[in-house]
């Protein structure tokens, strides 16, 4: 038998340090975020607190990031947002 959780169900808590380059933001950033509620023009992603400090489970942060659409070029980008 298997003693190791399933890779599947587990899902890391990150503190700002970490949570910040999954986002490739900075930690006072996400500390901002959570006071103002937004970051990146999008409301910010959920954290949870441990005593003093804020953390981040992994599969929200993935969730936020996932929510940027990519571009292939900046033409692209540009028309997404209605800029000629």
């Amino acid at each position: 038998m298997n003693d190791h959780p399933n890779p599947r169900s587990f899902d890391p808590i990150l503190c700002d340090v970490e949570a910040a380059k999954v986002l490739d933001s900075t930690s006072a950033s996400l500390k901002q975020s959570r006071y103002t509620g937004m970051l990146f023009g999008r409301p910010a992603p959920k954290f949870i607190k441990m005593g003093r400090s804020a953390k981040y489970k992994l599969s929200t942060l993935l969730a936020f990031r996932d929510q940027f659409i990519e571009f292939q070029n900046t033409a692209e980008a540009n028309q997404a947002k209605g800029v000629k």
